[in-house]
């Protein structure tokens, strides 16, 4: 069961007490729960009484210990008689049952001048405060949450594990693991007292040195600057405690023993890049690559725009349009287009004329040709091939269903996004299918040698090609929708690994990514229409903006026209 620390530290002996008192009422009540009667000991028996004669007059003495039983070092019971009151929750000093040691009546209270009689100093330093810290066996250990991280200092890369603890009110080191590992320490200017939460005792009981600043990356992308205080623990190299938790806020898986989720100052200051979404609401996404990342320049041919803008071989993958047996494609009409609409018409047949991708015609079918806006604001030309599209001989290869590709997400916690530059123009037509693929413009009449978009068979004989060249990773770390691809890792080390398998694998294959859409080593990604995080996904509201403003009707046709 977790003890959870206060608010804040003590700033006062007074508070001090107020907050012992506070954390013994809580251990006393998980340990006597309402419905159990306590248990109340008999007082120890009286110290013995010793007499001796001197001159015929008679002196009591009674042995009386030094010093107080519970001051610092002296126990003044034995360790059964210890165990055997902390298993029932009786006092440490007077073996009461109805209070703990901090409220005995018995015991005197020591001012703050007398503490420092009594040995509570180091050198000439005087010792304040309080830090309680928990420590648990390895049995404990293994039902509380071990966060693997990565310390950084001087050149020094080590990593650990460290122990969520939200009653320690401090973040500290084990004292032999920052010497084996030649951590540098400094001394503490005014040293500390630390003390046990259970009221154990610890072997040394004063903090007198901290770390360097060390960098301390949790997580994936998470990563800030860090100075422990050095204890002795060898239960977990690493605690960090309550003001940890305060200062980042995560948000904590209990079932899978792991952080799903950063708080919102964590995102400006400790995960640099990072899209954060809310609800329903998404912040400003990273900014679009401009350059290549340098853990991936060895590979930046396969960002080439250059290479899209050659006609390419015909390979096994080629479109072929197979029609209905007695079947002619049909021949379309001219649309009328704006003067915008025009302009950019003829700029789009004289550069694909140059780059081989479509050729003059005397073909019999002919389709029209227009234009549709894309998300980006510029025109996508597109061919009228609803009719020839009603005679093709459908390709039954599959297209991947969308929540299908999700499930194998679990345990990603870094994502890269790849957009392939004119995935369709990467794909030729079959050799003797050109003359299907006619269309008519007012300048003329063409036919594609490379695959358009508007073919009903395009996006089967892509998703084939595309997954026939990754094959090998689809089920282990890319998600593949037609033109759009999803690299995903448990950590970036590991994903930098993947991104260059993916990367090698589509500059052999002749296909090329463009790279101001493309995203790399992110932890929240937009893809295919959802918001995904190491901790699930969930709808882009772009997509639900139209239902959620979705105005209330006003009237009888109105909503008539809703329903």
């Amino acid at each position: 069961m977790f003890e959870l620390a206060p608010l804040k530290l003590p700033e006062s002996l007074d508070h001090l007490i107020d907050f012992c008192i506070a954390m013994d009422d809580q251990i006393r009540e998980r340990r006597h729960p309402r419905d159990r009667p306590r248990r109340v000991l008999p007082p120890l028996p009286s110290l013995p009484r010793h007499t001796s004669t001197s001159g015929g007059s008679e002196n009591v003495k009674t042995e009386l210990p030094v010093v107080e039983p519970m001051q610092i070092g002296k126990t003044g019971i034995s360790e059964a008689e210890r165990a055997h009151r902390r298993e029932k929750g009786l006092c440490f000093y007077c073996a009461g049952a109805d209070h703990f040691r901090l409220q005995c009546p018995q015991r005197p209270r020591v001012s703050r001048a007398e503490h420092s009689k009594l040995g509570f100093r180091t050198g000439n330093t005087q010792v304040i405060g309080s830090l309680y810290a928990s420590f648990v066996d390895n049995e404990k250990k293994k039902s509380r949450i071990l966060l693997p991280i990565s310390l950084t200092w001087e050149g020094v890369h080590l990593k650990t594990e460290a122990f969520l603890d939200s009653g320690a009110s401090g973040n500290f080191m084990d004292k032999n693991f920052a010497a084996k590992n030649l951590l540098p320490l400094v001394l503490k200017e005014r040293p500390l007292m630390v003390e046990a939460i259970d009221g154990k005792p610890l072997s040394c009981p004063h903090i007198t040195h901290d770390t360097v600043d060390v960098c301390m990356k949790t997580g994936v992308l998470h990563q800030e600057t860090i100075r422990f205080q050095i204890i002795e623990s060898p239960s977990c190299p690493v605690v960090l405690g309550f003001p940890w938790l305060t200062e980042h806020n995560p948000v904590v898986d209990w079932v899978q023993r792991d952080i799903k989720c950063w708080g919102q100052s964590c995102q400006s200051r400790c995960l640099g890049r990072v899209n954060v979404i809310g609800s329903l609401n998404i912040a400003t996404a990273p900014p679009l690559s401009t350059e290549v990342p340098e853990c991936y320049l060895a590979l930046k041919e396969v960002f080439s725009k250059a290479r899209t803008e050659v006609l390419p071989p015909h390979r096994p993958y080629d479109c072929a349009i197979d029609l209905l047996p007695g079947t002619m494609p049909p021949r379309g009409h001219v649309y009328p287009l704006s003067q915008r609409e025009n302009d950019i018409m003829e700029e789009y047949i004289r550069e694909n004329l140059e780059r081989g991708f479509i050729r003059r015609s005397s073909s019999p079918a002919g389709a029209g040709f227009f234009f549709v806006s894309k998300k980006e604001g510029d025109l996508r030309p597109c061919i009228d091939y609803r009719g020839l599209n009603r005679i093709t001989i459908r390709n039954a290869y599959p297209i991947p269903l969308i929540t299908e590709l999700f499930d194998r997400l679990k345990g990603a916690r870094v994502y890269t996004k790849l957009d392939l530059r004119g995935a369709y123009n990467l794909v030729r037509v079959k050799k003797g299918d050109e003359w299907k693929t006619a269309f008519n413009t007012r300048s003329g009449h063409y036919e594609y040698l490379v695959m358009p978009f508007g073919l009903c068979n395009a996006p089967a004989v892509f998703q084939d090609l595309i997954n026939d060249t990754l094959r090998e990773f689809l089920q282990e770390f890319v998600i593949v929708y037609l033109d759009d691809i999803l690299i995903y890792s448990p950590d970036v080390d590991t994903h930098h690994v993947h991104v260059k398998q993916v990367l090698k694998k589509l500059l052999k294959a002749g296909l090329y990514c463009k790279l101001e859409k493309c995203l790399f080593d992110i932890v929240t990604v937009q893809f295919l229409g959802y918001i995904i995080t190491p901790g699930g996904f969930q709808m882009d509201p772009k997509k639900l903006s139209a239902i959620l403003d979705w105005p209330l009707p006003q009237g009888l046709k109105a909503i008539q026209r809703f329903l």
